[in-house]
């Protein structure tokens, strides 16, 4: 009898071992699940999905390999169509159904608003998104880690780089009405007076609409040196489309990374030739460092073209991917966010190095100027720095 109750014991002990073994939400012996949100249809989705499709495409040769620590990387990405309330309900849905390990990736600032709004407080990871909105890093929050520098710091290195090429006197600014607008806005006009430069106009474009033209006639009349353009990559080389209908251009254009796509570089073409500056997260898929992102990408699906978008989701399930086998095989959400944080010097070798720390929440701290040269772009200088 006492024997029988040691083996009952026994058995009651491995049980309860076997079921707490992989406890944690989208994590078991042979699968890491991941939720994301991101704009499969709608304004954005042209450029946005591609974010999503450089991460599927990277996770694709980790799994074939055999993954990580002997487990796959599932990737569960629901459509948006760039609406903070689709996102919002994608991510409870993911988090309370689905029951993923972490919500990772996604495009576009205002659904990264309501997604933050959902996950902050939480012990959930949020990773990576493409969206320079300032409220993800500042203040830091435990599970929350970026790795596109926001629009605020994009504009702070780009515009001072651009007046010293040119030295202009006078500046348009049109950017879209978004999330966190008036932040990067700030930015902008706090660099131009510094530099002693008139900012002419101030406009706001909306970013569901396409039309532009009014905004070229009010820059035409002002025929500003320089024309910051915050803008979608579609919408941006609708502008210089514009433009060129209207026969006019500034000495030089300048934004932030959405300009350093292919999307907008396709469409605008000869309109943005040698006068289009724009600070970049990684780089083109022209470069040789970005091969296997791009043979990635075509042994997911041969059909897509390489881009800005595609190059960097790859970076962020590089960086993931890599943070996952710093882990080891007992993952919880809790050594996760430890491991990135002790993250130091990363090289991606398509990016500037990686770091985060206990108050550091951005990865990224460098970028790189881009040009257009020959219809192609061009890194024109060594990377920036920006304030973290």
């Amino acid at each position: 009898m006492i024997f029988n109750k040691m083996v009952y014991s026994a058995l009651a002990a491995t049980f309860i071992v076997a079921s707490n073994a992989y406890a944690e939400d989208g994590v078991t012996a042979t699968e890491i699940l991941l939720g994301g949100s991101n704009a499969a249809t709608g304004p954005v989705a042209s450029v946005c999905y591609a974010v999503t499709h450089g991460q599927l495409a990277y996770f694709k040769r980790i799994n074939e390999a055999g993954g990580i620590h002997g487990r796959k990387i599932r990737y569960e990405v629901l459509d948006d169509a760039y609406s903070a309330q689709r996102a919002i309900g994608n991510v409870r849905r993911l988090l309370q159904q689905d029951k993923v390990f972490a919500l990772f990736g996604g495009c576009g600032t205002v659904t990264a608003a309501g997604i933050l709004s959902a996950v902050e407080g939480t012990s959930v990871p949020y990773l990576f998104p493409y969206a320079g909105l300032d409220k993800l890093i500042d203040p830091p929050k435990q599970n929350i880690f970026a790795l596109m520098p926001l629009y605020s710091q994009q504009t702070a290195a780009i515009v001072p780089f651009v007046v010293d090429k040119i030295h202009p006197k006078t500046a348009a600014m049109f950017s879209t009405n978004i999330a966190g607008h008036e932040g990067w806005r700030q930015a902008a006009r706090d660099r131009l007076q510094a530099a002693g430069v008139k900012l002419v106009i101030d406009g706001v474009m909306e970013v569901t609409s396409p039309e532009r033209a009014a905004f070229v006639v009010q820059a035409k009349e002002k025929d500003p040196d320089l024309l910051l353009i915050m803008d979608t990559a579609p919408n941006a080389a609708r502008f210089l489309i514009e433009m060129q209908r209207q026969n006019w251009k500034p000495r030089m254009i300048a934004g932030y990374s959405t300009l350093t796509d292919e999307t907008f570089l396709r469409a605008a073409a000869e309109n943005a030739e040698g006068i289009v500056l724009a600070p970049g997260i990684v780089l083109p898929p022209t470069a040789p460092q970005s091969k296997q992102c791009v043979d990635d990408l075509s042994a997911y699906k041969k059909e897509l073209t390489a881009s800005h978008f595609t190059m960097y989701g790859c970076l962020t399930a590089h960086v993931l991917v890599e943070a996952l086998r710093r882990v080891g095989p007992d993952l919880t959400q809790a050594k996760l966010i430890a491991t990135l944080e002790a993250m130091k010097g990363f090289d991606t070798g398509i990016s500037g190095k990686v770091s985060f720390g206990p108050g550091q929440r951005m990865g990224m701290q460098e970028m790189y100027p881009f040009g257009i040269e020959k219809g192609q772009f061009k890194i024109v200088a060594a990377p920036i720095g920006f304030k973290k």
